[in-house]
């Protein structure tokens, strides 16, 4: 289903997912029934400020981790909020395992940051009130007051943190169990592992609630852990797949590239596309295809040399697959030159990537990572070609 674009923070996209509509169901279910009138009213408007409140809580979680993703180099493409929580969409995963372990924390963090605020607060409430006991602070939570939604929001901050870090994989808790296990088993091994752990935990979660707590509600929480787990197993196997393979087995030759005192209006011959120029088999540069079409408009008598950029960034044959491609994403370029020992050895493209990405995940759900990869080279070289 789509998404609604509600805005942005720091550069990250904030999007609202179809399904959040439920919650207005859900809220007038718990706090409208049971009155009627002004009474009513007044009740369904506390659901709806607090509901509302704890989704921005959900919100400073998911910006907890895409900042400190941010703060190590990884792009965010975006947040979505959808009836089951919050997702942050990064490029990748980082490889070291102590990032990946700062950015899983970096959640539960911001909502270990509202309870220590809330704390004070919900005391100095319970000290003008009267409250004396423990009991009595939790008996705030029955009512329709602040102090009921002070303390309902505390609540709800601790169930993230306790629920995040389940070592639950993809939770926050199970993306630091994998990265520990990959300190010791490798990154592939400890993902296998990591994935049957929560989906172990996940199926206990789905029995407890149905045979003790009679809640269909986490079953459907413990259903989206195990198949987010098992995409994300997949991905990970996939991203192992991408490093393995060598860029110099899918560099495309293109007849040497074009040297840089022909014609520009020869850069045309076999079609427009994005050329290496090439001085005695050395890369000294790159003809977009877009700068070609513009400079033909108008009849130019130019040569490559007048229109070649000369920022070149190669790659070389041995280089990853998986490398390459996240070097292409970061520069917005769309094609890079391969070389071996200095000497030009052909051309790498988003479409060999996206021809490679295919072959190797015929199913999309099971590369989601590698769906954003994909996809992200044409967000990119449209921005780079406005």
């Amino acid at each position: 289903m789509g998404t609604f674009t509600l805005g942005r923070v720091r550069d990250v996209e904030v999007k609202l997912h179809p399904s959040f509509g439920l919650v207005f169901l859900y809220v007038f279910f718990q706090w409208g029934t049971d009155a009627s009138g002004l009474a009513g009213i007044v009740a369904v408007l506390f659901g709806l400020l607090l509901v509302g409140l704890v989704f921005a809580c959900v919100l400073l979680h998911e910006l907890g981790h895409s900042f400190m993703a941010m703060h190590f180099g990884v792009r965010v493409h975006d947040v979505t909020l959808s009836v089951i929580g919050g997702v942050a969409r990064t490029e990748h995963v980082p490889s070291r395992p102590s990032t990946e372990v700062l950015i899983a924390l970096a959640g539960p963090a911001m909502n270990v940051a509202v309870m220590v605020a809330l704390a004070p607060v919900i005391l100095l409430y319970g000290v003008t009130h009267g409250l004396a006991s423990g009991g009595e602070y939790v008996d705030l939570a029955l009512g329709v007051s602040v102090g009921s939604l002070l303390v309902w929001l505390f609540y709800a901050n601790a169930l993230m943190v306790l629920f995040n870090m389940l070592p639950a994989f993809p939770l926050d808790g199970g993306r630091v169990l994998r990265a520990v296990l990959t300190l010791v088993v490798g990154r592939e091994t400890g993902t296998r592992t990591a994935v049957l752990v929560g989906q172990a935990l996940a199926v206990a979660l789905a029995i407890v609630s149905l045979v003790w707590l009679q809640n269909p509600a986490a079953v459907l929480i413990a259903v989206f852990i195990v198949v987010m787990a098992q995409a994300e197993g997949r991905a990970v196997r996939l991203e192992g797949a991408m490093r393995r393979l060598r860029v110099g087995q899918f560099a495309l030759w293109d007849m040497g590239g074009i040297a840089p005192h022909q014609p520009l209006a020869y850069a045309l011959r076999g079609g427009p596309r994005d050329l290496a120029v090439t001085d005695r088999g050395r890369v000294v540069g790159m003809l977009w295809r877009h700068d070609v079409l513009h400079e033909l408009h108008g009849g130019s008598r130019l040569t490559v040399a007048d229109v070649m950029d000369p920022d070149v960034v190669t790659a070389t044959v041995d280089e990853s697959v998986y490398d390459v491609q996240h070097r292409m994403n970061r520069l917005n370029r769309w094609a890079i030159p391969v070389t071996e020992d200095g000497q030009y050895r052909g051309i790498f493209t988003a479409d060999r990537f996206v021809h490679v990405y295919h072959h190797l995940a015929p199913f999309p759900l099971a590369a989601r990572r590698m769906t954003d990869l994909a996809a992200s080279f044409r967000q990119g070289v449209r921005a780079w070609t406005r």
